[in-house]
C-alpha cells in the first residue's frame, strides 16, 4: 500500500465494502439466515422447539456478556486478525451442523468443544486482568464458568445432537464477537474522519443484507442436494473470505502508511484520540446513548420476533406475514445507508431524533391501527430503525472517540443485547397475559417514546474526540464539517 493520493481515495472506501461483507456473513450465518434450517434439523432429529430454539439465546446472551472484555482486546490488537478469527470460527461451526448425528457423536464434536473451551479460557483470562470492579468481574466469571461446565457436560457427559447444536452457537458468540458489528465499526470508523456516517451505513447494509439474500440461497441450495451438504458447501465461504483479508485487509490507516479520509496529511491516526473508558463512563453521554439504545433495541428486537405472529393473528395468510418481515428488513436496509449520508451533511443529532421520531410513529400505527394500517406502520417504521442502528454507532464513535472504543462499545453493546433480549421475552410474557398483542405493542411504543426523550440530551459529537484539527473544530463551529 503505498500513500498516493489515489489509494487515499480508494481504499477507505474497500475497508467499507469489507466490512459490508464480513457482516453479510456473519449475522446472515448465525442470526438472521440459518433459520432456513430448523425445519430440516426438527424433521431429522425430532426435536421441541422450545429447546431447539435454546441455541439462539445462548448465542446472544454470551455475545453481550463478553461484549465489554472483547472491547478490551479490539482496542490492542489489529483487527484484521479478529475478523480471520471470527471467519474461521462461523467455517468451524458449520461444518460442525454437517457432521451432526442423532447421538451427538459427529466427527467434529470434540475439536469443536475443545475450541469453545479455549476461547471462552481467554475470555476469563481478560475478565480477571482487566474487570473493573468486583460484581463485573464476579458475574462475568461465573457466566463465562458455567457455560464452560455445560460444554464439558454436553460433549462427555451427555453427548447428545442437540447438546452438540448448542456448542456449536457457543462457537457462534464467539464468531460474532471477533468479527460482529462492534469489531466492523471500530474498523470502518478508523478510515474516515468525512463521511463517517456513509461508511458506516455501507458496512452496515451487510446485516440486513445476509439474512434478505442468503435466505432465499440456502433454500435453493437445501433444495438441490440436502442440509447435510449445503452446511458443508457454505462453511467453505467463511474460510474463502479469511484467506482474501489477511492478503488485502490493512487493520488500520497507520498500517497502510496513510491518513484516514478528512485527516490532514501528517495527522496522528485516529486511534489516538478520544476519551478512555474511565472517563466515557463519568459522562451524561455515555449513559443517554446506552439507555436510549437499550430502549430502542428493545422495542424493535420484539417487533421482529413477533410481527410475524401478530400478522397471523390479524388474519393475513403466512406468506404475507413473512413478506411483512422482508419489507421491515429491505427497508431498513435502506434507511441504513440513507440516514448515514445524511448525518454526515446535517447535524446528527438532529437525523438520530428524526429518526426515533419517524420509528415511534410507524409502532404507534402498528400498535393501534389494527389490520388497515399495520402495511404502512410496518414501512414507516423501518425506515426510522435503519437509520437509528447506524446512528446509535456513529455517536458513539463520534463522542468518545477511538481511543478505547471497543471497551466503550462493548458495554453499550451489553446494554442494547439486553434491552432486545427483554423485548422478546416480555412482549410473550404480556401476550400471554393480556391474550393479544395490543398491550405488549403499547408498551414497545412507550419504550420507543421513552427513547426519544432520553436521547434529546444527546450530543452529536465531540470534535476533539474525532481527532479533529484546530481550523477542522473552527469549521465545524461553522457549520460547514458535520
Amino acid at each position: 500500500m503505498n500513500n498516493s493520493a489515489s489509494s487515499r481515495k480508494w481504499y477507505p472506501w474497500f475497508v467499507a465494502f469489507v466490512g459490508l461483507a464480513v457482516l453479510f456473513i456473519s449475522n446472515g450465518y448465525t442470526a438472521t439466515a440459518l433459520s432456513v434450517f430448523d425445519e430440516s434439523l426438527l424433521n431429522e432429529f425430532g426435536w421441541d422447539r422450545g429447546p431447539f430454539k435454546f441455541r439462539d439465546l445462548l448465542t446472544f446472551a454470551i455475545t453481550a456478556v463478553v461484549a465489554p472484555f472483547v472491547g478490551i482486546v479490539i482496542d490492542r490488537v489489529n483487527l484484521k486478525w479478529l475478523l480471520i478469527t471470527g471467519m474461521v470460527l462461523l467455517s468451524a461451526g458449520y461444518f460442525g451442523y454437517s457432521q451432526l448425528t442423532a447421538d451427538g457423536s459427529g466427527g467434529l464434536a470434540t475439536p469443536l468443544a475443545l475450541v469453545a473451551l479455549a476461547g471462552l479460557a481467554v475470555m476469563a483470562t481478560i475478565v480477571w486482568r482487566e474487570a473493573q470492579g468486583y460484581f463485573a468481574r464476579t458475574a462475568a466469571l461465573v457466566v463465562i464458568a458455567a457455560t464452560m461446565a455445560a460444554v464439558v457436560y454436553y460433549r462427555f457427559i451427555d453427548p447428545m445432537a442437540l447438546h452438540q447444536v448448542y456448542i456449536i452457537h457457543v462457537v457462534f458468540s464467539l464468531a460474532l464477537s471477533t468479527a460482529g458489528t462492534m469489531v466492523v465499526v471500530v474498523l470502518v470508523t478508523s478510515w474516515f474522519l468525512k463521511s463517517r456516517g456513509l461508511a458506516i451505513g455501507i458496512a452496515l447494509l451487510g446485516t440486513s443484507l445476509g439474512g434478505i439474500v442468503l435466505s432465499r440461497a440456502n433454500i435453493e441450495i437445501i433444495q438441490s442436494t440436502s442440509w447435510r451438504e449445503a452446511f458443508g458447501y457454505l462453511a467453505l465461504v467463511p474460510l474463502l473470505f479469511a484467506v482474501l483479508i489477511f492478503f488485502f485487509l490493512r487493520g488500520s490507516p497507520k498500517d497502510a502508511g496513510v491518513v484516514a479520509i478528512g485527516q490532514e496529511a501528517g495527522a496522528r491516526d485516529l486511534k489516538s484520540y478520544g476519551l478512555t473508558f474511565a472517563e466515557a463512563i463519568r459522562t451524561p453521554t455515555f449513559w443517554v446513548i446506552g439507555i436510549s439504545g437499550f430502549l430502542t433495541y428493545y422495542s424493535i428486537l420484539a417487533l421482529f420476533n413477533h410481527m410475524f405472529l401478530h400478522m397471523r393473528g390479524l388474519g393475513f395468510e403466512p406468506a404475507q406475514a413473512a413478506n411483512a418481515l422482508a419489507l421491515l428488513g429491505t427497508l431498513a436496509t435502506i434507511s441504513k445507508l440513507a440516514i448515514g449520508w445524511l448525518a454526515d451533511h446535517i447535524d446528527r443529532k438532529l437525523v438520530f431524533l428524526g429518526a426515533l421520531a419517524v420509528m415511534f410513529v410507524g409502532v404507534l400505527l402498528i400498535a393501534m391501527g389494527g389490520r388497515e394500517w399495520v402495511w404502512i406502520g410496518i414501512g414507516i417504521t423501518g425506515c426510522g430503525w435503519g437509520g437509528l442502528f447506524t446512528l446509535y454507532n456513529m455517536l458513539t464513535v463520534n463522542n468518545f472517540g477511538l481511543k478505547e472504543i471497543g471497551r466503550i462499545n462493548g458495554t453499550v453493546s451489553l446494554l442494547e443485547s439486553l434491552g432486545g433480549g427483554l423485548g422478546i421475552w416480555l412482549t410473550g410474557k404480556l401476550y400471554d397475559v393480556f391474550g393479544s398483542y395490543e398491550v405488549p405493542f403499547d408498551v414497545i411504543a412507550a419504550a420507543v417514546l421513552l427513547g426519544f426523550a432520553i436521547g434529546l440530551f444527546i450530543k452529536s459529537g465531540s470534535p476533539e474526540a474525532m481527532g479533529l484539527q484546530p481550523a477542522a473544530v473552527g469549521r465545524i463551529k461553522a457549520g460547514s464539517l458535520r
